[in-house]
């Protein structure tokens, strides 16, 4: 798994409306996520290095964690875009939010092809979300039947194999028969489904008027987790970098 980021700014605060500038408590729950990444990618990377013996592609506890990492960020990019598109969508932030996006899941197959040539990335998280964002968002008029919509996609992933979508152009699809050979792969189906329950988790959010929700968190290490959220595709496309770099010269 290769990461993950969502769309983190919300739109600026109206008086009397439930619309901040920034959700901490979204903050918070990217936060944990963008920990749990951490953990996850230190141990793949000292599995890389022969430092501990781990199969990550079999082993249920690590494809465990991997789900809930992935389940996490996407649910909350369907939160974000909900909120941020409460008062309509503003195409240029949205277009500006994609370019970044782009650019940075163009970043993680380069620096994957250079490190992994054989399994390098063609469709991970960052190459989801940017889809995903596009695909929502005649979906979000849709409110409560976000939810059936949702089921049914994540049902449809899980449960749907056939040959046609082993097909190299069509695997960013998902329903394969079987998993590519990379080192990240986050497929439209079931993943597109989660994204859904999110978009339907952020309107209800808004029309609920949960005020508690956009309230300050302080709590110990509350701030550092919030820090995390808010900065969470920085920490992801330098994290790696970072993580190899400092276990190769230690190892060496």
């Amino acid at each position: 798994m290769r990461h993950i980021d969502t769309d983190t700014v919300l739109d600026p605060p109206q008086r009397n409306s439930l619309s901040p500038q920034r959700m901490p408590a979204l903050d918070l729950f990217r936060g944990g996520a963008v920990l749990l990444m951490l953990v996850y990618h230190f141990f793949f990377d000292l599995n890389y290095f022969g430092v501990v013996s781990i199969r990550f592609q079999t082993d249920p506890f690590w494809l465990s964690l991997r789900a809930v990492i992935v389940g996490g960020f996407v649910l909350a990019v369907g939160v974000s875009l909900a909120l941020s598109t409460q008062n309509g969508l503003n195409f240029w932030r949205f277009f500006r939010r994609q370019t970044v996006l782009g650019v940075a899941a163009g970043l993680v197959s380069l620096g994957t092809f250079l490190i992994f040539p054989l399994t390098w990335v063609v469709f991970g998280v960052l190459h989801f979300i940017f889809v995903a964002r596009i695909l929502a968002l005649p979906f979000l008029r849709l409110h409560a039947f976000n939810v059936a919509f949702g089921v049914l996609f994540i049902l449809v992933g899980l449960s749907v194999q056939h040959p046609v979508f082993n097909h190299p152009w069509l695997h960013w699809l998902g329903m394969m028969t079987h998993k590519p050979f990379t080192e990240d792969y986050v497929p439209v189906l079931p993943w597109f489904g989660v994204l859904l329950l999110g978009v339907f988790i952020g309107q209800s959010m808004h029309q609920g008027r949960r005020l508690f929700l956009s309230e300050p968190l302080w709590l110990p290490g509350f701030r550092l987790l919030s820090w995390m959220g808010r900065h969470s595709l920085l920490i992801y496309l330098l994290h790696q970098p970072l993580f190899m770099g400092v276990l190769y010269l230690m190892l060496r």
